[in-house]
């Protein structure tokens, strides 16, 4: 894991919390699991228009791929490229497969209320950004584990990242960043217990 020449930025995000930021065209994103088994919601929207943002949908057949692998970009809607994963220092299960969790997925495991959610966070950030955005979509899972059977069914299984796992981004467009340390304690999702995270931005 190479240090950066610059780091812009240096994020630590709490368990169940979320951060939004911006970033510049070129400019690297570092994505750390503090303690291991700690998954990250990502959303990325281009700057200039934020009603075009990552879609995990529009990914996938771009890159022939259930999620992207090094050197693979994550494309918008309007297919094109807004983040490439440039380094990936875990065991690489990044889902495109899972909505975030929100209010009512809490209602339906019978989890005490209010529960912070992965989709709340993201709101928030955004209203905290200026970004007016409230559409419901999809999240880029990071260090996630939702296991696909042979017969179509679907295991929640623990991240199996370690502390210190990470990725880099590299953003392909200038954007409005989200991230959320996912709040999941009703399943496996994020081993039971949800940690801390941290984000740095940065060059070179």
């Amino acid at each position: 894991m190479a240090a950066f020449a610059e780091t812009i930025h240096d994020f630590h995000i709490p368990a169940r919390a979320g951060k939004g930021f911006r970033v510049a065209k070129g400019e690297l994103i570092r994505i750390t699991d503090l303690q291991g088994d700690q998954p990250c919601d990502f959303w990325a929207f281009a700057a200039e228009n934020p009603r075009e943002f990552l879609s995990p949908e529009h990914t996938k057949p771009s890159i022939s791929k259930v999620c992207p692998k090094v050197g693979d970009a994550a494309y918008t809607n309007y297919r094109r490229a807004i983040v490439t994963l440039v380094e990936d220092n875990s065991i690489g299960n990044h889902d495109m497969q899972f909505a975030a969790c929100d209010e009512a997925r809490y209602v339906q495991l019978k989890a005490p209320m209010p529960h912070a959610s992965c989709q709340g966070n993201l709101h928030r950030a955004l209203e905290e950004l200026g970004v007016d955005f409230d559409a419901v979509i999809q999240p880029w899972n990071l260090f996630t584990n939702f296991f696909i059977l042979p017969d179509g069914g679907i295991e929640i299984r623990p991240p199996g990242t370690k502390g210190g796992d990470n990725i880099v981004l590299r953003a392909e467009m200038n954007a409005f960043i989200v991230v959320s340390a996912c709040p999941q304690d009703m399943n496996d999702t994020c081993g039971g217990s949800p940690t801390d995270l941290r984000v740095e931005v940065g060059r070179g």
